[in-house]
């Protein structure tokens, strides 16, 4: 039985609720990454078709479109994955239709809030480092803000500062377990790519690895996006009172 209760959790429990959340629809979170991943493959075989020339329009174009594809690809994927596991979470069903129609006119604030995020990040690396954690840990929950309140992507980085203040070493904690899983199982995924010799071959694996697995990231962030609100703002509590209420709307 999933633990799907509004409340506080630790690090590995946020963790265990993110993989849990997955097994309950993972079909419908499989069927999401797809729709954003293949694109993104196809211009990357594309891709693989001009290196023999790099100096080719071809190839620049190629690069252009991969970019592009890219960000439009993850903003899709996350946002769409943080919405229905939010509406698993909060009691109701996975509706993946309705999930799309709420992320898709998010899309462009989702990729300038990714963009601008990368900007800082960059910045961090110059602080020796340390700058690249302050920056994830502060503004993770960037995406969240956006699809879940409907912020633009300005607000939604005021939004998480708040949501993490004197809690970012609670989210870097939980962030790096996540993305260390799914570090060591991309690594599995590219030594099997690396068997048969083929770049082909190599990018199909990669494709269907984030197919299946990112849905876990997306739905972690998700859930520390509302372990942050329980914490800051009680929001438990306000969920439970909302619930109870016959007229309250559906968040």
């Amino acid at each position: 039985m999933i633990d799907t209760a509004i409340r506080a959790r630790s690090v590995s429990e946020l963790v265990d609720a993110a993989f849990a959340l997955y097994r309950r629809d993972a079909a419908a979170y499989i069927m999401v990454t797809a729709i954003a991943s293949v694109p993104q493959m196809l211009v990357q075989l594309a891709l693989l078709s001009q290196t023999g020339n790099p100096a080719s329009g071809g190839f620049f174009v190629a690069q252009m479109a991969l970019l592009v594809v890219s960000l439009l690809s993850y903003a899709l994927m996350t946002g769409v994955v943080m919405v229905l596991g939010s509406q698993v979470y909060l009691g109701g069903e996975a509706d993946v239709a309705r999930s799309i129609r709420i992320v898709m006119p998010k899309l462009g604030s989702l990729i300038a809030a990714s963009i601008m995020r990368a900007i800082l990040g960059v910045l961090g690396l110059l602080a020796f480092l340390v700058g690249v954690f302050y920056v994830f840990a502060r503004w993770f929950a960037v995406e969240a803000a956006i699809v879940l309140e409907d912020k633009d992507s300005s607000a939604a980085f005021a939004r998480s500062s708040v949501l993490t203040d004197g809690r970012k070493w609670h989210v870097l904690k939980t962030l790096a377990l996540g993305f260390l899983i799914y570090f060591v199982a991309s690594i599995a995924a590219a030594m099997i790519g690396t068997m048969f010799s083929s770049q082909i071959v190599m990018v199909i694996v990669g494709t269907a690895f984030s197919i299946f697995a990112f849905p876990v990231v997306g739905l972690l962030m998700m859930l520390l996006y509302y372990d942050a609100r329980i914490r800051a703002e009680g929001f438990d509590l306000q969920h439970m009172s909302q619930s109870m209420t016959p007229a309250a709307a559906t968040p």
